[in-house]
């Protein structure tokens, strides 16, 4: 059909007279197979079930496979689509004064649906309403040997989330110490949260770690923001 004119559209059904051999994307289709819409080519199927941050939307089912006599089960399915965002941070972050709530930073946004970095740069926006879950995981190190005492939270536009502190006490000089907590959280459109941590010793790095030859970037910051629930 030509873009833009007036024909049938089938939402529950069979579809005949169609090539239904998957040559024109590349791919080769049997019967039973189920087609999804192309994330790639406007109009087109594919066999090859999409990827985030790509929908998933179900269209039919090969039934029969012929070049002009095809035949497909039309029935979408057609998912709600939820926000979710990765981020994370390649550079060390360090507190100016001790006890001094500071914002964590971020420098990469690793995928993002919906949940985007704001400004500055700690502000993690989401575009809807919704239920989150924020998974965070910070990887510090000590830059003397006496203790000292690390604290983490999660705030909200700019007010401390009650009771998601978390802390840690380091002794060990320059021994990486991973910190991890989960939060679920109801958000308004537009609201942004924030990583905020907190320490009665400014020797003390939120480290990040170049790749070596047998291990990846490790990030100072990983933040994880899905949406489970509308």
């Amino acid at each position: 059909m030509v873009p833009g004119a007036v024909g049938p559209v089938t939402i529950y059904g069979k579809v005949r007279s169609l090539n239904t051999t998957g040559t024109p994307v590349g791919q080769t289709w049997v019967a039973g197979d189920i087609l999804y819409a192309s994330p790639t080519t406007a109009g087109k199927f594919t066999k090859v079930r999409p990827t985030a941050p790509a929908s998933v939307v179900v269209v039919a089912a090969v039934l029969t496979v012929s070049a002009t006599d095809g035949e497909i089960m039309v029935r979408p399915t057609i998912p709600i689509g939820l926000s979710y965002g990765t981020f994370s941070s390649t550079a060390d972050q360090t507190v100016a004064a001790i006890n001094t709530a500071t914002p964590i930073t971020y420098t990469t946004t690793e995928i993002s649906n919906g949940v985007t970095l704001g400004s500055p740069a700690s502000r993690l926006v989401v575009a809807e309403s919704g239920f989150y879950h924020i998974a965070v995981s910070a990887q510090l190190t000590s830059n003397n040997a006496s203790a000292k005492n690390i604290f983490f939270w999660i705030a909200k536009n700019g007010t401390a989330v009650p009771d998601t502190t978390r802390a840690v006490t380091l002794v060990n000089n320059t021994a990486y110490t991973p910190v991890s907590t989960t939060y679920d959280l109801s958000l308004l459109a537009s609201d942004y949260i924030q990583i905020m941590w907190a320490s009665n010793d400014t020797a003390v790095t939120l480290d990040a770690v170049a790749a070596s030859g047998f291990a990846p970037t490790a990030p100072s910051i990983i933040t994880v923001v899905t949406q489970v629930q509308l």
